[in-house]
């Protein structure tokens, strides 16, 4: 009989921002998850760059790991889905970013670009902890996006509607807001993984808005102690924070542990 699958998102649901780290009590269960023959799958808004940052964090890295909330996922390191954003309106928002000397940017087959190096980029990159962007000015002229990004702050979305409306919008940083088409999201990746994949019951692990979708798609969904209200709302069950060991509770919870 298969094992069940399980989707984890990575920030403050493995991978905790008050210390940095991924406490033992989940590293420790995600072991004992594989042993028993379960499927992980890591769920993550991050690209292909934090891969190594990711493994060297949790001691591993699963065989699936779907990046870039729902837009590729990967398999022992090869690419087996990919999705570009094909939307009149990213045309919209790239023009209104260069009229108004806006830095924008995102992933593309070739890794994380941004138009203009300016004191915002810099500034997200170095909070991330992670290289800059490869600059690429008119990127758009020849590389389509997985996932689009505007370095800007939330009083200055009012400047690209109406064309944000076909995006979920989640902000990572106060200078960065992720763009994600609305038919996109982790829930595509993670019904493509459903179909592909043999498995009993299917969890996932989520604190954020870009997390909604994906707990919405399978049979057990999980939302973290701290994590975004909507998310709780449409929880199955809500768990305490990562560093509470709210991984390794909501296992035990389940018996999974």
């Amino acid at each position: 009989m298969a094992g069940n699958i399980l989707f984890f998102d990575f920030d403050n649901t493995l991978y905790s921002h008050q210390t940095n780290c991924v406490p033992e009590s989940a590293r420790a269960a995600l072991g004992r998850l594989q042993a028993a023959g379960h499927t992980l799958v890591l769920a993550t808004g991050r690209g292909q760059e934090s891969l190594s940052m990711m493994e060297r964090e949790l001691g591993f890295l699963p065989e699936t790991v779907i990046l870039l909330n729902g837009q590729v996922i990967q398999q022992r390191g090869i690419t087996v889905f990919e999705r570009y954003i094909a939307l009149p309106s990213m045309d919209s928002i790239i023009q209104t970013a260069k009229s108004r000397g806006l830095s924008y940017g995102g992933y593309c087959s070739t890794g994380l670009l941004v138009n203009a190096y300016c004191e915002r980029v810099k500034t997200v990159w170095r909070e991330f902890g992670s290289p800059l962007p490869t600059l690429h000015e008119n990127f758009e002229e020849e590389l389509a996006l997985y996932h689009g990004h505007l370095y800007i702050t939330e009083a200055e979305a009012a400047l690209f509607a109406p064309a944000l409306e076909d995006y979920v919008t989640n902000w990572s940083h106060r200078y960065l807001v992720n763009l994600i088409p609305k038919a996109a999201g982790k829930s595509q990746a993670v019904r493509w993984c459903l179909s592909t994949m043999q498995a009993g019951e299917s969890y996932a692990f989520g604190d954020g808005y870009n997390d909604v979708d994906m707990i919405q798609a399978v049979d057990h969904g999980i939302a973290m102690g701290d994590g975004f209200a909507a998310l709780k709302e449409q929880a199955e069950y809500v768990t305490r924070t990562a560093d509470e060991d709210g991984i390794a509770v909501a296992l035990t919870h389940y018996r999974l542990l």
